[in-house]
């Protein structure tokens, strides 16, 4: 049997790890990874440019300056790839690039990378779901295009790179400066200013926090629950924002507060360019990918392979688990329930979501999911199952960010063994 031709788009994280998997069975698959920067990372290499690079396209990246992981390294790298032991538990956007380049260096996996090489398109070749894809590319440097055809494609662009910029009424009157986090990198720029965080995720509570001690007052704003927790002398928590005048923003909770700058932390959509519309994705509500099995597949297009869709997880751990699930059925070794099956099952798990009472644009979040999808995929792979003793730090690292928010990442976590691990207070 001739072997499987793959295309991979992108060498961050997700495409490191397909590529890892797909190396490992050279009599199985053949591959490509095409990647549009020079080096292997993605979103995890640092720049200080927050427009366009060198080649005229958008900033891939969202990463700033003093960025430090919002998960322990005990818990956030590949399960059978660990962090160095000498770093803390939570680590900067430096380390963790390093630890990329080290496990591509480990597998030697940069000899697939085609870099400074855009994918232009995907389309099927043909109106059938066993037929070779056609993949578009062009070099950069270059701009010579070239068509390819593959018999799978595995997607791994991330989708941090596309801004949500929610519609505010009055935006346009507003006197200060508003921005996504998204072309956040340093808090020198707002020095003595006030300014309001919109969105308490990890970036707006992250950016929050980092910006208080040089700005005269940083409002977190947002349509949660307050944290409850200690907070800086100069952080102040309201609803989220239903107008701006002028300088004025008017909050949800009818305050109103005079503001020099609005941080959009509002997130980002999943966007997939490349993709002709012949494929057949869609994406709703910006941020729902349809129709898609496990998170993972295409229902009626299964060779088709979008990593990473799963939201609130620590990512590298996802990706192990599906692209090791992805080759498996792509191998054939793992039957798939028919297209009404897999309809099925993808209206079951947005139907769990909005029954807990997560909205539409949530469809792939996992939080609380995260345990039964990840050994629901191991168990379909044949792998080993993530281990309960990290399930444990994730839990207990989550827990101490709701109580502490402004020190839950000084403190240290060690693994002793299968079913132990020790914490180190700050």
């Amino acid at each position: 049997m001739a072997a499987l031709r793959v295309a991979v788009v992108g060498a961050g994280a997700a495409g490191l790890c397909a590529s890892r998997f797909l190396a490992a069975q050279p009599d199985v698959f053949h591959h490509d990874v095409f990647e549009m920067a020079s080096n292997v990372g993605g979103l995890w290499v640092y720049t200080d440019q927050t427009t366009k690079d060198s080649y005229g396209h958008d900033v891939h990246t969202s990463m700033y300056e003093h960025l430090c992981t919002n998960f322990p390294k005990e818990v956030m790298g590949f399960p059978d790839f660990p962090f160095s032991d000498k770093l803390p538990s939570f680590i900067s956007h430096r380390d963790v690039r390093a630890y990329l380049e080290d496990y591509a260096k480990a597998f030697d996996l940069v000899k697939y990378v085609k870099f400074n090489t855009i994918v232009q398109s995907v389309m099927p070749s043909k109106d059938n779901a066993k037929t070779p894809w056609r993949v578009c590319v062009k070099q950069l440097a270059t701009n010579k295009e070239e068509v390819l055809t593959y018999d799978a494609v595995v997607v791994c662009n991330g989708h941090y790179s596309k801004p949500i910029i929610p519609s505010i009424p009055g935006a346009n009157t507003f006197h200060g400066k508003i921005l996504h986090s998204h072309y956040y990198r340093t808090p020198d720029g707002f020095r003595d200013q006030t300014v309001v965080c919109l969105g308490a995720g990890p970036s707006g509570t992250d950016i929050a926090l980092e910006l208080a001690p040089y700005v005269k007052r940083v409002i977190l704003s947002s349509n949660d629950e307050p944290f409850t927790c200690t907070m800086p002398s100069n952080l102040e928590q309201l609803a989220g924002i239903e107008s701006i005048e002028n300088g004025t923003i008017a909050f949800k909770d009818g305050e109103k507060r005079m503001a020099d700058v609005v941080m959009l932390c509002t997130g980002y959509e999943y966007v997939y360019p490349f993709l002709a519309p012949e494929c057949g994705i869609e994406v709703k509500h910006r941020m729902r990918v349809t129709p898609i099995y496990k998170h993972l597949l295409h229902v009626h297009r299964p060779s088709l392979v979008l990593v990473g869709l799963p939201q609130l997880v620590p990512p590298f751990v996802v990706f192990h688990y599906q692209v090791q699930y992805a080759l498996k059925v792509l191998q054939g070794f793992t039957k798939l329930p028919t297209v009404e099956g897999r309809l099925a099952d993808e209206e079951s798990e947005i139907r769990m979501r909005l029954d807990m009472g997560l909205k539409p644009h949530q469809a792939h979040q996992m939080g609380g999911l995260l345990a039964g999808y990840l050994e629901d995929l191991a168990d379909l792979a044949g792998v080993e199952p993530f281990p309960s003793v990290k399930y444990a730090i994730l839990m207990e690292s989550y827990f101490k960010m709701k109580q502490d928010l402004m020190n839950y990442k000084k403190y240290n976590y060690r693994i002793i063994d299968e079913d132990d691990y020790s914490v180190t207070e700050p």
